[in-house]
């Protein structure tokens, strides 16, 4: 049976959460409950699944989900392998869905210790991490949830700063001109100024097209935390989830070496075509196994179903590790 066959089977066989949600929140088949607020605006891959109505009960993802689909596959994945403590490393974390999600996967199949790691630039989000945790049972204060980007550097960079859209990214150098040039009315380039040295942040809306249409967002500058810096005080890692909007390309390469030597399995989103590519072929020539491999921008169909996927996917491997 193979590795997409055997996770079909096994949410098929799982038994939904079922009950009453809190007020302004939604369950999934784990339980965990979110609130809606957080995916109001922009419906991340854990936005909320069908919830069956006479029975109250929320089944677990099939094929035609999927994103959501392998996240949680990759999820429960890892928390049936692991053993002695379960420690998972969320990169681009958001409000900390997969992490919420992990520990929930880990009480109901495989109670261990644990220690999650969740990184998020946006000051928001980051904010409603730490709520999600806390709803679900998770002390924020046990683990280690980091406000940065991911990166090869300290050197901090100018961030995309704006609750709702989790696609938030670096801003670019000529965005930064563009901003300058857009300035009208009352903001002058000297209280823009004035505001980045005081404040950190620009303290403007700025248009930007995303893909979903034209939002506004501030400019500010965000810490930057090198990734062999995240891994370094861990003994292992039994997933790492990476969503950072292309910033893969420099993060991942440049911490190769740490990776293979602590991170037993990675669930990916890649953002572009060529750039997917250039994951798997790094990951090949480091002699990962690639388990699921789903080009970004495409529809995939199979015996058990289709979907459209705006983010690739990866779900990685490391075979030096794996029996471990």
């Amino acid at each position: 049976m193979d590795q997409l066959e055997t996770s079909v089977r096994t949410f098929a066989a799982t038994e939904p959460w079922q009950g009453e949600a809190p007020e302004g929140c939604f369950p999934n088949f784990l339980g965990v409950m979110t609130q809606r607020a957080f995916v109001a605006d922009y419906a991340p891959s854990n936005s909320l699944l069908t919830v069956n109505g006479e029975a109250n009960l929320t089944p677990a993802p099939t094929f035609n989900d999927g994103e959501i689909f392998f996240e949680q596959a990759a999820i429960h994945n890892a928390v049936m392998a692991a053993s002695a403590q379960f420690i998972m490393v969320e990169l681009g974390g958001g409000f900390a869905a997969r992490t919420v999600d992990a520990h929930a996967a880990l009480q109901r199949h495989n109670p261990l210790p644990c220690r999650f790691v969740v990184v998020e630039a946006e000051p928001t989000h980051f904010a409603w991490a730490q709520q999600h945790m806390q709803a679900n049972g998770i002390d924020p204060d046990a683990h280690w949830l980091i406000n940065a980007l991911v990166g090869t550097n300290t050197q901090p960079q100018v961030f995309m700063l704006g609750e709702g859209f989790y696609g938030n990214g670096i801003v670019s150098e000529a965005d930064c001109r563009q901003l300058v040039v857009n300035l009208k009315g009352d903001i002058t380039v000297e209280q823009v100024l004035r505001n980045l040295l005081i404040h950190g942040r620009c303290g403007v809306q700025q248009p930007y097209t995303v893909a979903d249409g034209t939002r506004n967002f501030d400019f500010g500058f965000i810490s930057t935390m090198p990734l062999r810096d995240i891994l370094q005080p861990l003994d292992h890692v039994d997933l790492m989830d990476v969503d950072i909007q292309g910033g893969e390309r420099d993060v991942l390469p440049t911490a190769m070496d740490v990776i293979n030597k602590k991170v037993r399995r990675i669930h990916l989103a890649t953002h572009g075509a060529a750039l997917h590519q250039e994951m798997w072929d790094l990951f090949f020539e480091h002699g990962w196994m690639c388990e699921v491999d789903y080009a970004p921008n495409s529809r995939h169909q199979s015996e058990w179903g289709s979907f459209e996927n705006n983010d690739g996917i990866l779900d990685l491997v490391n075979l030096d590790l794996a029996a471990t």
